[in-house]
């Protein structure tokens, strides 16, 4: 029994011939109404295969057949998923339908008359495909129909390329002597003044939270001489929008190390890592394909543009430097001391992006470092250059933030006065925090590390407009279903 892609492989035009009377078995769903002739002796029906190829059968009611093989075919329902057995032949049309001579037909799982959604993305040759404005708006009408919208094979193309992302990366880990390590769904500790940002759920009496990072607990795995670890994970915050652009329950990649000269091998490790990533994806035949799959529907697939200096790194720029940028060279009046809005972060995107950059080759992913002290955590390591800045920095991608990396304070000492000094200070001796606490009394090694939210890097390199395009079941402030 041969598979859909397999099958639909063989039964492409350059595979056939006149004289080819090979008999193929595969499942493939009935993709529309059977049309019956009008003297109805013969009834055509379109089969798709999950690849999104499809089979074009004719029967005729006195061709030699069981006649049970006609009757079949002539109340077959759409989305119905069958077994048929069949023969190519050989003809000149559209290489993405290929004629078949029906042999045998029986069903897997008959599918209800569809309902009001009707998918109209599949692209059948006949069939209109919807403007990309169109689809657009389309946007809520399929992730209600999430099931039936995942069968069109560019948006399946995304999840398959997500999956991707995760083996890729757990692979280069691996050659990078990184262990993973399971963090919380569920903790105890909050950030004082951040409580709306935070799931709270009842625990036995207690309250806990949903776990808005891993970093906590990597941190301590260091603690207990694990040197190198990370997790591939689901994280949450309580974002209140419903914009495209924010999840309430994403993927996020994250790790941390112990650093043995600066924080500089944060970065070095942050770019080798995503350049590596990127590269595979760009360069991998079963990633290419896919990343073609998707461009059916997602025009700016496969338009990434992964620009290196003569180093062979991605560009970084200054925090202060980027705010230049803007004011001189984009035309953005841009507040130092504040951080970049959205709009600000799509800009400089696009500037980098453009031919006009002289940062660098053009390129759709950078970095931007030495953020200012205000506008990062509190124990976050100050910069050695005797500045008000940190040692920490953004991946900005295709015009939106996508990883978030720094150099962690170590020293408990350090680390209880960061707590002390917070607008709204974190008590250590509480009881959620007295094991971070611990952690550092006992000796944590000089250490740091980034989180890469693998939503936005995949929305990125495929350019689509919506995140919940990355998820087959995506949760935002207004989606619990399905």
């Amino acid at each position: 029994m041969l598979n859909a892609r397999q099958m639909s492989s063989q039964l492409a035009p350059s595979h056939l011939s006149n004289d080819d009377t090979d008999t193929r078995s595969l499942d493939v769903r009935v993709h529309n109404s059977p049309i019956l002739s009008d003297d109805s002796n013969s009834v055509a029906v379109l089969f798709r295969c999950a690849n999104g190829h499809f089979l074009q059968a004719t029967v005729e009611s006195k061709n030699g057949l069981d006649n049970g093989v006609f009757d079949t075919v002539s109340f077959l329902t759409p989305e119905s998923l069958v077994r048929v057995t069949a023969r190519s032949v050989a003809h000149d049309t559209d290489f993405d339908i290929t004629p078949i001579e029906l042999c045998d037909i029986h069903y897997l799982s008959a599918a209800k008359t569809p309902g009001a959604y009707s998918n109209v993305l599949h692209g059948a040759s006949g069939e209109v495909l919807a403007s990309i404005q169109s689809r657009t708006k389309l946007i809520e009408e399929r992730l209600d129909n999430r099931l039936l919208d995942a069968r069109v094979p560019a948006t399946a193309a995304i999840f398959k390329l997500f999956s991707g992302v995760h083996e890729l990366a757990v692979e280069y880990l691996k050659l990078h002597d990184f262990y993973h390590v399971p963090t919380p769904a569920l903790v105890g500790y909050e950030f004082p003044g951040e409580e709306d940002d935070l799931f709270t759920v009842p625990y036995f009496g207690r309250t806990a939270r949903l776990a808005p990072t891993g970093e906590i607990h990597l941190g301590m795995a260091l603690s207990a001489d694990l040197e190198r670890v990370y997790d591939f994970h689901t994280v949450f915050r309580r974002e209140p929008v419903s914009d495209g652009r924010h999840l309430t329950e994403f993927t996020m990649l994250e790790l941390v190390f112990n650093l043995q000269h600066s924080w500089i091998e944060i970065l070095d490790f942050a770019d080798s890592l995503l350049v590596s990533l990127l590269h595979s994806l760009q360069s991998q035949d079963k990633y290419t394909a896919l990343t073609n799959t998707a461009k059916r529907l997602y025009p700016l697939a496969g338009t990434f543009k992964l620009g290196l200096g003569k180093s062979g790194k991605l560009p970084r720029i200054r925090f202060n430097e980027a705010k230049t940028l803007l004011r001189d060279f984009i035309g953005i009046e841009s507040d130092d001391d504040k951080d970049f809005t959205r709009s600000e972060e799509a800009a400089l995107g696009r500037f980098l992006a453009s031919e006009e950059s002289h940062v660098s080759p053009p390129t759709d992913i950078f970095f931007i470092t030495h953020f200012p002290k205000h506008l990062r955590s509190c124990n976050i390591y100050p910069s050695d250059e005797q500045d008000d800045t940190t040692q920490s920095f953004d991946v900005i991608l295709r015009g939106q933030e996508c990883v978030t990396g720094c150099r962690l304070l170590h020293s408990a000492e350090d680390l209880a006065a960061a707590f002390a000094n917070r607008p709204h200070p974190i008590e250590p001796e509480t009881p959620e925090w007295r094991p971070y606490m611990t952690a550092h009394e006992i000796g944590m090694p000089p250490w740091g590390g980034f989180g890469l939210g693998i939503n936005r890097l995949v929305q990125g390199f495929l350019g689509l407009e919506d995140i919940r395009e990355t998820v087959l079941f995506p949760r935002d402030a207004a989606r619990l279903l399905p």
